[in-house]
């Protein structure tokens, strides 16, 4: 039969061992905490100290500000919310206003240090009074010239044009009708009747002009005709021949002021 096996009296048990190990090891890392938190700058840890107490008065005051204003704008009434709307932007109206105007100050400043030259002018090339007063008299001369000239110039070209008795057809009484582009003149009224070429037949002194030299025995209608005329003539010599009334014509030539004074004369001379 077998020997059962005898029990081994010399096995270490391992447990004392290690949690002496785990006690040392935890004695240290507390004395190496202790030391660590010891070390540490006292000042920074009040500073964060003091920013969490400030932090903590800036969101009392903050909830404070709120309750003030709920309470402002119970008082107020509705138009509290634009108050504030207008508040805030005129803050920001006066803070881009203050920014504009530190950046003109610094600008004046910066012209301040400019230095302004100003050039010197030789004294013999400066203009004096009896210069300045010279150069306008020969101004005011040059001016009175060329007045003269456009005056003149002005009389030329409204020069009259005068109308001449001539030929066998002196023996009747003319009616002068001027003929121009889009109206006639009337010369036998004083002064001279300007009628629009479109208006001759409504026009009563025209009408009565018709009817007189209809009636008459030596009245006879001359038309004088312009250069840019002759289409106005065409319309008045229609309705003439529509009426047969005795008409006549005479060319103008040129474009200034017509001119029947000898008419006038040689009526007076035959009547004398």
């Amino acid at each position: 039969m077998a020997r059962r096996p005898r029990d081994n009296d010399d096995d270490v048990s391992l447990f004392p061992f290690l949690s002496i190990i785990a006690s040392v090891i935890g004695v240290l890392t507390m004395m190496i905490a202790t030391m660590a938190l010891a070390q540490m700058d006292t000042k920074d840890v009040a500073l964060i100290e003091e920013y969490e107490k400030t932090a903590h008065g800036l969101s009392a005051a903050e909830e404070e500000v709120a309750k003030l204003q709920s309470i402002i704008d119970e008082r107020i009434g509705p138009d509290a919310a634009s108050l504030r709307a207008d508040l805030n932007r005129n803050e920001k109206e006066l803070a881009s206003l203050l920014k504009e105007l530190d950046l003109i100050q610094k600008q004046l400043k910066e012209q301040e240090k400019v230095k302004v030259i100003i050039p010197t002018i030789d004294p013999a090339q400066r203009e004096t009074v009896a210069s300045m007063q010279e150069e306008l008299t020969a101004l005011q001369e040059e001016l009175a010239q060329m007045e003269k000239e456009l005056a003149e110039r002005k009389d030329a070209s409204e020069s009259k044009v005068s109308i001449l008795p001539s030929g066998s057809g002196v023996n009747f009484t003319p009616h002068f009708v001027e003929c121009a582009a889009g109206s006639i003149v009337m010369h036998t009224v004083n002064p001279p009747k300007l009628i629009r070429a479109a208006n001759m037949v409504n026009d009563k002194d025209f009408i009565a002009l018709l009817e007189k030299v209809a009636n008459g025995v030596d009245d006879s209608i001359v038309f004088l005709i312009r250069s840019d005329g002759l289409s106005t003539y065409y319309a008045a010599k229609q309705l003439c021949t529509d009426r047969e009334i005795r008409n006549g014509k005479l060319p103008v030539i040129g474009g200034g002021r017509i001119d029947l004074s000898h008419f006038a004369k040689d009526k007076k001379s035959g009547s004398n």
